[in-house]
């Protein structure tokens, strides 16, 4: 099932609640939202500094694979379009491809933000090949 069906069918419920559902639909939410929060990565902080530089990128989940342009990158990760089905967590298979790379480089990583900016994708390992974008 796709996540935005599994939102959609989970927003439903929660809008039948009534009366004390409402007040308090699950004992742990607030506990959620904290945790899902808490493991954010910084952008403020950024470890390696990003280039604006669109590069063709294959990615691949466990449930689709899509094909995007990244809107930075660096050494440490990536910025997608945030018009994907990705969601905070989600483990991502990589492979870029550009002229100024000698051959496609394959990498995975975890999605550490999404948001109207874009999908905030850290690599597991740093990638020495994105220095030369």
């Amino acid at each position: 099932m796709k996540k935005k069906d599994l939102r959609d069918r989970l927003f439903k419920v929660v809008s039948d609640f009534s009366g004390p559902q409402i007040e308090e639909p699950f004992p742990s939410l607030e506990q959620w939202e904290h945790e899902s929060t808490k493991e954010s990565y910084s952008f403020d902080n950024r470890e390696h500094p990003r280039k604006d530089v669109p590069v063709y990128g294959i990615f691949e989940t466990i449930n689709e694979q899509f094909r995007a342009s990244t809107k930075n990158i660096s050494v440490g990760g990536v910025l997608i379009d945030p018009e994907t089905d990705l969601s905070l967590h989600d483990f991502v298979f990589m492979t870029f491809v550009n002229r100024k790379l000698n051959v496609p480089v394959r990498t995975n990583g975890k999605v550490v933000r999404v948001d109207s900016n874009g999908v905030g994708i850290k690599f597991n390992k740093v990638v020495p090949a994105m220095s030369s974008l």
